[in-house]
């Protein structure tokens, strides 16, 4: 039988895959609740399990080798790829060691032949379970996890990188010669991985910066499970990790290693964390810029809500360099008008305005200083591609001229970064809508070829498997699968309509290699076979 579902926060979640509906009651009735599992779904098919999947987010999967549609072996690739915690056993009546081979590869739990006893289940769930518990016990282990930091990460070297960033180049430069000294340089090409963990209104400081060293021990195994080369650091209350470009297919494994952090930081430390992505870069001079860089891409995730990891090559596309004042002060607020909030932005602003004019009343050579404000928003209007006079409504400078004191000048300015920052948030959600046109066409031109995925169609639209989920995701509602299959449905419904192909015609004409397959998905959709759809669209 299936569990309370009410109670399933209490359990160990388990769904059941088997194209036989005798053979899921049967193994679902020897799954009791003393077992420390519950079953939350089951399905006939690796398709309709994929939506359980989603739904629910399973700890574990049994799966039959041998079904329709999508059979075990694709079902476990794909929960490889798409749901790296997920344990998976496979069942089967066939005693094949090609299968086992496969399974090995998949990463599979357990390999179970049919019939099934309730010794086998036992023994399954059993030794399961005993996993599991201790991932979470690990994971929440204190001192296991401060030793491995302590042994792995000596704070000396965390200084050194925290150096590089902060100090001045003299300052930095000595830095790297530090790391140099003990043995540690950057070669070839990397990128800098920046992660926030979210407070989540927590007010316990030491629990919050003990998670954040427990999610950083978790990152740094899923990178070593992929044989990425790396070194991390903690740096203004982030996570920073130097990832090189170390073998091929590079881009995939990291998209790859982020999801999972993502999934285990929620599932495992109660945590959702925020990554930024540098572009590629060479050598500990250009980190620094690398760290900016990274933060603007989060920065910019938070103002327009784009998702949990961020590239910011996606983001941004083509940038042009930042224009940077001689001033500390000018260069923070600088920042602030590009990637601060609006309270950020206002506060900043009132600072500046008070530290003024306790310091000098007014500014000794107001001209000078007000030229240097109108800079910051030339600057940012520059790189976002906005003409400035037709935004301010005339000459910038025939407007500032006519300022005699401090107020009027704020003012102006504030105004003025507040329009600038709504046009850059405008122009960065059409690029966004641009992206996701782009696959949505390729999907339209494609959608009668079988082997199309959604790999193929990131590689076209040149955007990242993650980011392309999230566009789908924000924009349709639904997945990219989802969006594939209403498409394809929709065309053979018009070809049922208007045409005379037989339906094992159409529904290779929509990409379906397995007609059968077609028919289920079809009714599934439309609530009636294709064959009935077309006696319906003919007029009586």
């Amino acid at each position: 039988m299936e569990g309370n579902l009410d109670d399933k926060d209490d359990y160990y979640r388990l769904i059941l895959v088997d194209d036989e509906d005798e053979v899921r009651g049967r193994i679902s009735s020897k799954i009791s609740e003393e077992s420390g599992f519950i079953v939350v779904g089951t399905a006939g098919n690796g398709h309709d399990a994929l939506e359980l999947i989603d739904k629910h987010a399973p700890h574990a999967v049994i799966t039959d080798i041998r079904m329709p549609f999508i059979d075990g072996i694709e079902l476990a690739s794909i929960l490889k790829r798409e749901y790296p915690t997920i344990r998976v056993a496979f069942i089967t009546g066939y005693d094949e060691f090609d299968y086992a081979r496969e399974a090995v590869e998949l990463g599979v739990r357990s390999y179970l032949t049919k019939p099934l006893t309730q010794g086998d289940i036992s023994r399954f769930l059993d030794s399961l379970k005993l996993e599991l518990d201790e991932e979470f016990r690990q994971a929440s282990a204190q001192e296991a996890q401060d030793l491995r930091y302590r042994e792995s990460l000596p704070f000396l070297i965390d200084s050194y990188f925290s150096s590089i960033l902060s100090d001045a180049p003299s300052g930095a430069d000595a830095s790297v010669r530090s790391l140099e000294n003990h043995g540690i340089v950057l070669e070839g090409n990397a990128v800098l991985i920046l992660i926030q963990v979210e407070e989540g209104g927590d007010t316990d400081v030491f629990r919050w910066e003990n998670r954040k060293l427990l999610i950083r021990s978790a990152v740094r195994d899923i990178l070593k499970r992929r044989h990425l080369v790396y070194r991390h650091f903690l740096y203004h209350g982030g996570i920073v990790f130097l990832v090189r470009e170390s073998r091929e297919g590079f881009s995939s494994l990291l998209d790859e290693a982020l999801m999972e952090a993502v999934q285990t930081s929620r599932m495992y430390h109660a945590a959702d964390i925020d990554i930024g992505v540098s572009a590629v870069f060479r050598g500990f001079g250009e980190m620094r810029n690398a760290y900016l860089e990274a933060r603007r891409a989060l920065d910019d995730s938070r103002f327009l809500n784009t998702g949990r990891i961020v590239y910011i090559e996606q983001l941004e596309g083509t940038e042009t360099s930042s224009v940077l004042m001689s001033e500390q002060e000018l260069k923070s607020l600088d920042y602030i008008v590009r990637f601060g909030g609006d309270a950020e932005l206002k506060n900043a602003i009132a600072s500046e305005k008070k530290k003024i004019s306790l310091s000098v009343g007014v500014p000794s050579d107001f001209r000078l200083y007000m030229l240097r404000l109108v800079n910051i928003v030339v600057g940012f209007s520059t790189a976002i591609g906005v003409d400035i006079t037709e935004l301010n409504g005339g000459d910038v400078l025939d407007t500032v001229n006519n300022f005699s004191a401090l107020e009027p000048l704020f003012a102006w300015f504030e105004e003025i970064a507040l329009k600038l920052r709504e046009h850059n948030s405008r122009s960065k959600r059409t690029n966004s809508d641009k992206m996701l046109a782009n696959a949505i066409a390729y999907l339209a031109a494609n959608y009668q070829n079988t082997e199309l995925s959604m790999e193929s169609a990131c590689e076209f639209a040149g955007i990242s498997v993650s980011y392309l989920s999230l566009l789908f995701k924000k924009n349709t509602g639904g997945t990219f699968v989802s969006y594939l299959t209403g498409l394809r449905i929709d065309k053979a419904k018009e070809l049922l309509k208007y045409s005379d192909d037989r339906i094992i015609e159409i529904a290779e004409k929509c990409g379906y290699k397995d007609v059968y397959y077609f028919s289920h998905s079809f009714k599934k959709h439309v609530g009636m076979p294709p064959k009935k759809y077309r006696e319906n669209q003919k007029p009586d």
